[in-house]
């Protein structure tokens, strides 16, 4: 055995065919037995290795050009760079000028793309030309799914252009295409997004079809078209813009001329925006906003929608806002103009609630560079415009009657407090105080006024003008955690004691005669004295771990009830087989007060797997809020889900029901079935395909009455590594009852 090295130098080349050419390049050459046969050029035989910085080529034989880095290898040979691992029979190949070719060549190409091919020629860096190929995202002598052609270009930074194609099932030609366009790199490219097609009762034959153009790493854009045989079409539109890591741009807008409309309108959109804007330090102007044309876009349009917002808007609340705001170390300020809207369904049709801000100026801070404290302010100003409007089915939804509150609103609030680091606790003892003012109210204020004999008040001082003041103190012992370990397992203790007292207002409630201003924050705060102990423990071990936090407090101004609720929450998890989360606020002893409910919240997430192929998650919650008589048919406090599932080896089946209703005590009574569905999914190496089928049940407020609405969805899941996924709504079945 002959082990040389033959090569390791940096080498500079100059050709007379018209440029020159710098290469600091390092090649290095091993093999078993090397022979010179020229002053550049050399024979090498038996496991040989040829290197570069970017590139390793092993063969059986090989010429190597030193003066050309022109390369001629055969038998088994190997091409390994961090984008490909290639075999071939034989290759010609140029590594200074990175071009070349190479005979019944096959292996794999970054992310996830396998490629055999007759010839295939290396025009660039990243491109190449390729002749009787085959490529899939699959592995194996015989993928699952694959596609051939006869000849076709490859861009290793973006597509594979494919002439003369056909989709193969194993090795079965499925179905010919004259010209493809394949994706290959993970990188984001220009090109047609993979569609969503469908049937639906109340769209019609389904067909939405999206375009991404990326012209560079930090901007694109999305144009789409929504077909829908029964609506009409929908225009769509979404562009994001990276300026920097501060300035980022989002837009997104959709509209349809809708033929069906269950609205007041058929002109209908959605437009969402989010942007940010930093022309110099400290300074940001931002754009934000989601606004839609009628109170039923969402629950028409969601499924199909363009933009990636929030596309899970279940409370119908939309805004707009235009925000300036300055910050340093001792302020942020912000002038800011603001509208909000929140559709809300009763059952003669919607009320649209607007809540305006033009404008709202606010200067606030946590103040930390101030010796030993910590000081906390916010200071308020805004010009509140507040519409309530009632919409009527029976007059087409348009308004039959609507409400106007105009006021200016003065805030400012200020709390000082300084933590103290102990050997085993830390202490912070703080102090608040707040002032509002209430002026110009369209609406005159008629409510008794409240003084505590402590420190605070609510009271009118004429019908257009009310002012409150409030201030307390408080003080946190943080004790720090306690631990041992036992080897098996951890043990922690952690302990919290809070003190804090504030005067205790009574704040009047608004109805139709009495009105006192309640709609922004602090308008309403909870004032009390309370001594509270916070108790948390945890047993942490290898995979395991079991929690439990409990907060109990002594409200000292409270006659009827003194003790506050008991806060319990705990969590585990097994191994992976169990989880749970348990939470509990609960009223344990002492009288109730009247319409109090004992529970006030309790909620349980438990999941249960075995042997990690079955699963079974139930979730149930109550918030435990009491309504009138007259609110039980529209409102829920309870929801209950469960489903189960098995994944057993490459099938996932999964099931699924929720339930919901009103409860005046935790319970199952009076729960209906919302929602419930079931899905079977068979997962390849490379490519999935299951069916879904949902079941929703809801109150639809239409222009021509309430009715109520069961809607059966049928879905093929479907899903080509290299290709993308899809949900084709294949079938939707509409059942609707007149309330």
């Amino acid at each position: 055995m002959y082990r040389l090295l033959l090569i390791a130098a940096y080498v500079m080349f100059v050709f007379n065919i018209g440029y020159a050419q710098t290469d600091d390049s390092e090649y290095i050459l091993e093999a078993d037995k090397v022979v010179r046969l020229g002053s550049n050029v050399y024979e090498a035989e038996g496991n040989v290795l040829l290197k570069s910085k970017n590139i390793t080529i092993t063969s059986n034989k090989m010429i190597y050009n030193a003066e050309t880095t022109q390369i001629q290898a055969e038998g088994n040979v190997i091409i390994e760079s961090p984008e490909q691992k290639l075999e071939a029979e034989k290759i010609d190949y140029n590594m200074n000028k990175e071009i070349g070719t190479a005979e019944n060549i096959q292996g794999f190409i970054a992310p996830f793309n396998y490629l055999c091919a007759k010839t295939m020629n290396k025009t660039g860096p990243t491109t190449f030309t390729i002749k009787d190929a085959k490529i899939s995202a699959c592995s194996g002598s015989v993928p699952e799914w694959s596609l051939s052609m006869y000849e076709g270009k490859l861009d290793l930074d973006g597509y594979m252009q494919m002439n003369h194609t056909t989709v193969n099932v194993l090795d079965s030609p499925f179905i010919y295409v004259p010209k493809f366009f394949y994706p290959i790199s993970s990188n984001r490219k220009t090109g047609f997004l993979m569609p969503l097609i469908g049937y639906s009762e109340t769209m019609g034959a389904i067909g939405n079809i999206k375009y991404f153009i990326a012209p560079d790493i930090n901007y694109d854009f999305t144009i789409g078209l929504g077909l829908y045989s029964e609506r009409g079409v929908q225009e769509q539109f979404e562009a994001r813009y990276a300026h920097d890591e501060k300035s980022s741009f989002y837009i997104s807008a959709e509209h349809i001329k809708d033929y069906d409309s269950e609205a007041d309108t058929k002109s209908r959109w959605r437009a969402t925006t989010k942007n940010q804007y930093v022309p110099i330090k400290n300074l940001y102007l931002n754009l934000n906003g989601d606004y839609v044309s009628d109170y039923l876009y969402i629950r028409n349009f969601d499924e199909y929608s363009i933009s990636t917002y929030d596309k899970e808007n279940y409370q119908n609340m939309f805004f707009a806002e235009l925000r300036l705001k300055y910050i340093n170390d001792y302020i942020d300020s912000q002038v800011h103009y603001r509208r909000d809207m929140l559709y809300r369904d009763t059952n003669t049709g919607y009320i649209q609630n607007h809540l305006v801000r033009m404008p709202s100026v606010r200067l606030n801070k946590i103040v930390k560079d101030i010796p030993y404290v910590f000081f906390e302010y916010d200071l308020n100003y805004d010009y509140l415009t507040y519409r309530e409007t009632n919409y009527y089915n029976l007059t087409q939804n348009r308004p039959d009657e609507s409400n106007d509150w105009v006021m200016n609103r003065f805030s400012s609030y200020g709390r000082l407090y300084t933590p103290i680091d102990l050997k085993v606790l830390t202490l912070t003892p703080s102090a608040y105080i707040g002032y509002i003012r209430w002026q110009d109210s369209t609406k005159p204020f008629n409510f008794t006024d409240s003084i505590s004999p402590d420190f605070g008040g609510i009271y009118k001082i004429d019908d257009k003008t009310a002012q409150k003041y409030w201030g307390g103190a408080d003080l946190t012992l943080a004790v720090k955690e306690i631990y041992k370990d036992y080897g098996l397992f951890r043990h922690s203790i952690q302990n919290n004691i809070i003190m804090g007292y504030s005067p205790k207002l009574l704040h009047p409630e608004s109805n139709e005669t009495t009105f006192y201003p309640n709609l922004l924050t602090n308008d309403i705060t909870s004032y009390q004295s309370t001594l509270s102990y916070e108790f948390i423990t945890a047993l942490i071990g290898s995979g395991w771990y079991m929690k439990l936090t409990l907060n109990q407090g002594v409200d000292f101004m409270d006659t009827i009830n003194p003790l506050t609720p008991l806060d319990a929450i705990f969590t585990l998890n097994a191994l992976g087989f169990v989880s749970n989360t348990t939470e509990l606020l609960y009223n344990h002893s002492g009288k109730v007060k009247e319409g109090e409910p004992r529970v006030q919240y309790f909620n349980n997430t438990l999941t249960l797997r075995f042997l990690r192929y079955f699963f079974l998650t139930n979730t149930y919650t109550y918030n435990g809020q009491i309504y009138g008589i007259q609110d039980i048919n529209s409102v829920s406090n309870t929801t209950l889900g469960v489903s189960a599932g098995v994944n057993i080896w490459r099938l996932a089946a999964q099931g699924y029901i929720n339930w919901s209703g009103y409860n005046e005590n935790m319970g199952f009574d009076n729960l209906n079935p919302k929602s419930f569905g079931a899905s079977l999914l068979y997962n390849a190496e490379c490519w999935s395909l299951g069916l879904r089928a949902d079941i929703i049940q809801s109150t639809i407020n239409a222009i021509n009455g309430q009715y109520r609405k069961n809607e059966i969805k049928f879905y093929v899941l479907f899903s080509l590594r290299g290709l993308g996924d899809t949900n084709i709504n294949a079938y939707s079945i509409i059942q609707e009852n007149p309330l």
